[in-house]
């Protein structure tokens, strides 16, 4: 009886442990790479979770677009980020897809195709979309976001 108290408690232990681990990953953006009104950002500890990307797009707008000034809209508003795990940082094309980018010299200037979130509005519309894992949410008149359903 006592061992199994003592499995229990130790299991708990580390399970709290890895929760606590996993939410205190901060998000760092450690490039982002811009070509016309295109925008790939790269994230070190990119969340887990879509509803956790949602959060992050949400907690960073303002940032982005003070620091980096993303999104860049075209004359229609038209505008296109894109976010990647950068985990692993730049590697080179070699066999396998990965993303490059032409705005750096190579070799090292690709990275693995692991994406986290998408951000985007379409021509002459003031609704901005928002897609990360499965899901999709757009933007309504007052800023917040609306899940979109599966089957729309």
């Amino acid at each position: 009886m006592k061992k199994r108290t003592a499995c229990a408690g130790i299991l708990i232990f580390v399970a709290l442990i890895l929760a606590t681990g996993i939410n205190l990953r901060t998000p760092e953006i450690k490039a982002v790479h811009l070509e016309g009104h295109a925008a790939r950002i790269l994230l070190k500890n990119s969340p887990f979770t879509a509803r956790g990307a949602l959060a992050w797009w949400q907690e960073n707008q303002t940032r982005l677009k003070s620091h980096y000034g993303i999104p860049q809209e075209d004359s229609d508003g038209v505008f296109y980020i894109s976010v990647w795990d950068f985990a692993d940082g730049y590697k080179e094309e070699g066999r396998k897809d990965r993303l490059c980018f032409e705005d750096m010299s190579e070799p090292r200037n690709c990275i693995d195709k692991n994406w986290v979130l998408t951000v985007s509005r379409a021509r002459n519309t003031k609704k901005i979309y928002v897609e990360a894992g499965d899901s999709t949410w757009v933007q309504d008149a007052t800023g917040e976001f609306i899940r979109v359903a599966d089957d729309e």
